[in-house]
């Protein structure tokens, strides 16, 4: 047997509460409301009781609310986000995101902040956790 058959085998005993093309849907939908500006359409992809990690190492953000409040800290009227995916990655309920997100704001510059997202999904096919992995020398 090829290496490549028993990596294919592997993958076969996944198994998944959700399917694979909605958790793809859900990190899709995530990035492109950053691109909107859409605060509530993203929040209406998390469950209630969701726990963000913004980085990994930060004070978790616990809930619907908090995470509103959380974005408003970070967006305002004269910011603009521009999301660019450079992989996907999805293994049963969870995916990881590998993009960079292109920021400006008004008067301030701008930035590409090089981010690994780590998304789990719960049987409803809400986010129910968001792990946010990026550093200094991620921030360019």
């Amino acid at each position: 047997m090829m290496i490549k058959d028993m990596m294919r085998q592997m993958l076969q005993g996944i198994t998944a509460t959700v399917p694979a093309a909605q958790v793809e849907a859900g990190v899709r939908a995530y990035l492109h409301s950053w691109h909107s500006g859409d605060a509530m359409a993203r929040a209406n992809l998390f469950a209630d009781d969701v726990v963000l990690e913004d980085p990994v190492g930060a004070a978790p953000v616990v809930g619907k609310a908090a995470l509103l409040a959380f974005w408003a800290r970070a967006e305002g009227p004269h910011a603009k986000f521009e999301p660019e995916l450079v992989r996907l990655t999805v293994c049963g309920d969870e995916a990881v995101a590998v993009f960079n997100l292109h920021v400006e704001f008004a008067g301030a510059g701008k930035a590409t902040l090089r981010i690994i997202d780590n998304f789990q999904f719960d049987g409803q096919g809400k986010i129910r956790r968001l792990r946010a992995f990026w550093d200094a020398q991620s921030v360019e």
